[in-house]
């Protein structure tokens, strides 16, 4: 696929950060990168119905406040209720973003995190996992989720606790994408009855951004992941079509704090006070990548509209999701005193799916 120019040396530069720091790795780093697990070939699932729609719009609520313990629930609600999801004895996955050994927003807030997983327990889910796979260089995730606060937050809520490269795998086989036509993903995400997707809403100096489409990236086998073939200018396909073997059932975007320039690992944060929930995980990127760009703090993308950005096109051209901001219902509250900011964020939002 042709690149830019620009994408040329932003792929060119991660190479020159990651080839050196893979030399130093441990050799069970390298072995991910060299060889192939073992894993059956599975079918696809089907993409299924979004059931928090109206008139034929994906929903997608912004809950401002303080406590995600208020945020949450309040968000889910205006959603239509967690109990459109049947969770009952079904055996939940929450996939946050443990990319490191840093605090949100490198790395998803932990308290959202309990927070989902107790409305789990409560709406009778038999188990609750917290699961995830760290960057490539930022190996053992176990390391990190001890680290970060999450694994405490997660057991405290009466979660199971992951770290996936540790899991076994599973093949895909996707005739549909044309960047990633198999590759192997973890094993728990794709037999668990209920993913519900955690990310958290960043820049990143590679991919653009990172929410929803980009979280999942945590859950495929290092030697599959975009970044180790970061010259072929196709990252952002490359994520969208891991999006393929996963359908997450709810989408919690984690904008507590967010990042608004550099990322992935390390950028400028700004704390946002904000959770941003849907059905569907390509409206929630729309709407992050339309909040990201209120600061126009981040070139990458403040150049495009947000339906053009890459990530964003192949994943509706795939079915992932809406691709237009005329197919989302955006509903607002605060569970506490907004500043005015709040409210000139929204309409800012709202402008922004209206271009698109």
């Amino acid at each position: 696929m042709a690149f830019s120019r620009r994408e040329l040396f932003n792929n060119a530069g991660f190479g020159l950060l990651l080839l050196p720091a893979l030399m130093r790795s441990p050799r069970t780093i390298l072995g991910h990168l060299l060889f192939d697990p073992d894993g059956p070939l599975v079918p696809l699932k089907p993409i299924p119905d979004n059931p928090f729609r109206r008139n034929g719009r994906s929903i997608v609520a912004i809950v401002y406040g303080k406590d995600p313990r208020r945020m949450l629930p309040r968000a889910v609600d205006l959603l239509g209720g967690l109990d459109l999801l049947g969770m009952r004895g079904k055996r939940v996955l929450l996939k946050p973003n443990v990319l490191n050994d840093q605090p949100p927003p490198s790395t998803t807030n932990p308290q959202v995190v309990a927070a989902m997983a107790d409305m789990a327990k409560a709406n009778g889910a038999a188990e609750v996992v917290v699961a995830d796979g760290s960057g490539i260089i930022r190996l053992p995730t176990s390391a990190n989720l001890t680290s970060t606060g999450m694994r405490g937050a997660a057991e405290s809520a009466g979660a199971r606790v992951l770290a996936l490269e540790d899991e076994p795998w599973v093949k895909i086989e996707a005739p549909e994408a044309q960047a990633l036509r198999q590759f192997y993903f973890s094993r728990p995400v794709y037999e668990s009855d209920v993913v519900i997707n955690m990310p958290v809403i960043k820049t990143h100096r590679f991919a653009e951004y990172s929410c929803s489409l980009k979280n999942f990236v945590g859950a495929v086998h290092p030697r599959y992941r975009p970044s180790v073939t970061f010259w072929t200018g196709d990252w952002h396909e490359r994520i969208a079509e891991i999006n393929l073997a996963v359908h997450p059932a709810l989408t919690v975007a984690d904008g507590t704090t967010t990042m608004i320039e550099g990322g992935p690992t390390s950028g400028t944060p700004s704390k946002t006070d904000l959770v941003i929930c849907s059905g569907d995980r390509v409206a929630v990127d729309l709407v992050a990548i339309a909040l990201l760009r209120s600061f126009g703090t981040w070139p990458k993308l403040q150049d495009k509209r947000i339906g053009d950005q890459r990530q964003i096109k192949r994943a509706a051209a795939l079915g992932l999701g809406v691709g237009s901001g005329q197919d989302i219902e955006l509903v607002t509250e605060a569970v506490d005193p907004a500043p005015p900011a709040f409210e000139r964020l929204v309409e800012h939002i709202r402008r922004e799916l209206r271009s698109v």
